[in-house]
């Protein structure tokens, strides 16, 4: 099978990755300590020009160690997130039932955090999440001047300010500046192994001295202190080195296939800013998932998530751009999508 984007690896294929890896003569890591926990760390935090970094075996347990550890700095419980993040969407309400904090959640529907937004807030919090790009909205981002907007609003109120930065990688080219410069807006990052960089699993969070040493006790309180990492450190590492420097032509692939598919009959594509964009359409969502599990097998291939039901009678999809994308023609595409098209029709 052929994947546009992120998929699934098989244990040859991981395997194979660790075997050819020169990573795997280093030392063993045991409890977070090692020579490729340092490395990891020492790249990372060179990467976002951050004092320091902290490797996380997940990245649900990054953010919630680090909003933890920032709220206890600043005796306040209180998180500000947009309602369709990551940490308010996905978790099952992990901020409030694990480590008790307590959310703000602002931001309108499908558009990301905007600076006049803060200002309607009646109390302060002590950090401010940016997800960058906001994937539940279609991978949206706040435009530079907001960003730095949101920035002074940080700085005048005291407001910790922390990107998660998943896909930071796949934003950076949106505001064509360098991931530290994006990054010296925020106070903290978290990043994952496993998306753009393609790794087994893992995260990191980048920040300052202090921040990164309160944080490692509840790194621990959190179960994120396994016997060996081994594996995502190996492939995380070997995804900085190879991954990375082909982020931006994803971007770009993503901007052509969404323009050659916008004048596909009954698909309403919207324009990337990243190298995932979204798809609707007005149909029925199971109806269209039987007639593209058809087309996968018939086509050998994946462009795209399964279809999710919207409001007003409305379908959705995610398409994403990843490392295997070259192994898919633009003609293909076309052909697929406008058969399915015509399929629901």
């Amino acid at each position: 099978m052929r994947y546009l984007g992120m998929h699934k690896r098989s244990h040859q294929e991981w395997l194979a990755i660790i075997n050819d890896s020169k990573y795997k003569s280093f030392d063993c890591d045991t409890y977070n300590e090692g020579p490729l926990v340092d490395l990891i760390e020492t790249k990372v935090s060179a990467l976002l020009d951050k004092p320091n970094a902290l490797f996380f075996n997940k990245g649900t347990v990054c953010q919630l160690a680090a909003l933890k550890t920032i709220c206890e700095q600043k005796n306040n419980p209180v998180i500000a997130i947009h309602s369709q993040s990551h940490i308010a969407f996905d978790e099952d309400k992990a901020y409030q039932n694990v480590t008790q904090l307590e959310a703000l959640k602002i931001g309108t529907h499908n558009n990301p955090i905007r600076a006049k937004d803060l200002q309607e807030l009646s109390t302060i919090p002590s950090v401010l999440v940016i997800e960058m790009p906001l994937r539940r909205a279609g991978f949206k981002l706040a435009d530079w001047a907001e960003l730095e907007a949101i920035r002074i609003w940080c700085h005048q109120h005291k407001v910790h300010l922390h990107m998660d930065g998943a896909r930071l990688w796949e934003s950076a080219p949106f505001y064509q500046k360098d991931v530290t410069t994006i990054g010296k807006l925020f106070d903290s990052i978290y990043i994952s192994l496993y998306k753009g960089i393609g790794g087994l699993s893992g995260a990191l969070l980048a920040g300052e001295h202090d921040l990164i040493s309160a944080t490692a006790v509840w790194r621990n309180r959190l179960g994120s202190q396994m016997w060996s990492n081994f594996p995502a450190l190996i492939t995380g590492l070997e995804g900085i080195d190879t991954q990375l420097p082909l982020i931006p032509e994803w971007v770009i692939r993503a901007k052509q296939i969404a323009n050659l598919l916008s004048p596909t009959n009954g698909l309403n594509v919207q324009q990337p800013q990243t190298n995932g964009f979204l798809i609707k359409f007005k149909g029925h969502q199971h109806t269209m998932n039987k007639h593209m599990q058809t087309l996968v097998q018939e086509y050998n291939m994946s462009p795209c998530i399964p279809w999710k039901q919207l409001e007003n009678e409305q379908i959705f999809t995610e398409v994403q751009v990843g490392r295997n994308h070259h192994r898919i023609d633009d003609s293909e595409l076309v052909d697929f999508f406008s058969t399915l098209s015509h399929l629901n029709s």
